[in-house]
């Protein structure tokens, strides 16, 4: 009701206004200009009983909502930023942990090779080269390195070199073998005990079993 009474009195006053200015145009000057202001008088007049009005609880709603959903906004904002920070803050103490662990292995690997003595670096490439051209047993390289006939590194050194040769020791004892067995006509039997001798090429049983059983049949 209270949204009729200013509708029902809008259009009263619109008629009223419409009607005094076509009154008084038609008597005195007779202008289209005043026929036409009179004109949208009456049309806002007619217009008037549908025209939306807003009570005051309404417009307060309506303010309610959007300052609510404003509100809402900037928080949903402010939390995506938060969360682009903490991403961006996690990255970079990743990245930061990840080159503090290189450089802490980069520097852990330079100290760990200013320790090896030259010594036994140059035992081990010695051994390598029996091991890769003489097909030698783990063995014998031992004792040709620390032998005062051949390399006489110290034990120590000659033992770092062992224990660092890439090698295949049943490799090495079956290519030992074939030697034998292509250039002696060595029975395997007599090639076993070549192969384990003390005074021979000194490889493992083991080596030698492997070496006999892949020989040329």
């Amino acid at each position: 009701m209270e949204n009729v009474i200013p509708k029902i009195l809008g259009m009263i006053v619109g008629f009223g206004i419409a009607y005094l200015i076509f009154k008084w145009n038609r008597k005195n000057k007779q202008s289209k200009i005043y026929y036409i202001i009179a004109g949208l008088f009456l049309v806002g007049a007619l217009y008037m009983p549908f025209a939306k009005t807003v009570s005051p609880e309404q417009e307060a709603i309506e303010s309610s909502k959007a300052e609510s959903s404003s509100i809402k906004e900037s928080e949903r904002k402010e939390s995506i930023s938060i969360e682009e920070d903490a991403k961006s803050s996690s990255l970079s103490e990743k990245k930061d942990s990840s080159i503090e662990a290189k450089q802490s292995s980069t520097k852990s690997s330079e100290s760990s090779s200013k320790k090896i003595p030259r010594e036994y670096i140059s035992a081990l490439i010695k051994g390598q080269e029996y091991a890769d051209r003489m097909y030698m047993s783990k063995k014998a390289i031992y004792d040709q390195l620390t032998s005062d006939y051949g390399e006489k590194f110290s034990p120590e050194a000659a033992t770092y070199a062992i224990n660092n040769i890439k090698a295949n020791w049943n490799k090495n004892a079956l290519q030992k073998a074939k030697d034998y067995q292509e250039e002696q006509n060595m029975s395997p039997d007599a090639i076993y005990d070549q192969l384990t001798s003390d005074s021979g090429e000194q490889f493992t049983p083991e080596e030698a079993n492997y070496a006999v059983q892949h020989l040329d049949k």
